[in-house]
């Protein structure tokens, strides 16, 4: 096997396992969320300009000091970060499905959300094992592309 061969079933492979998270990842976020919404209660921050100043950054809060307490310990960052990488991984899959044709959107979400086998896929599809196989040759080649950067993440 070429070392191209064996890059290209390392891209899908990695393709495979986002797209088997892609409902845990919509769970993680939410669950992130509820994290942060613990964290910061009731937060608001506003910026203030006096004449003569540069300004002051203030926050405002029912809950300041608690509040403030526990962001020194950077958990609310590392929430936050996280958050967005979760948000870039269920908006890139999105938008890579939607450059799909019906059929492969179809396949993908049998194949790989619902976690269907082949010949459970091949069923719910109405297509031959073998029809199902070359669509995901044609869904991996696209989503390769589409997902190039999600490869490595």
């Amino acid at each position: 096997m070429m070392a191209t061969e064996t890059s290209k079933n390392t891209q899908i492979k990695w393709i495979e396992k986002h797209l088997r998270s892609y409902k845990t990842y919509k769970v993680g976020l939410q669950t992130l969320k509820k994290q942060l919404d613990y964290i910061m209660p009731n937060m608001t921050a506003s910026y203030d300009l006096s004449e003569g100043s540069s300004g002051t950054f203030n926050i405002k809060s029912t809950t300041e000091d608690y509040a403030i307490d526990r962001i020194e310990s950077k958990k609310a960052l590392m929430i936050h970060e996280d958050i967005s990488r979760y948000k870039m991984l269920i908006d890139s899959i999105d938008d890579a499905l939607k450059d799909l044709d019906e059929v492969e959107r179809e396949f993908v979400e049998y194949r790989y959300i619902k976690r269907c086998t082949i010949p459970q896929t091949s069923i719910e599809l109405g297509f031959s094992e073998d029809v199902i196989f070359r669509t995901r040759k044609h869904v991996m080649d696209k989503l390769m592309i589409s997902l190039r950067g999600l490869i490595q993440f």
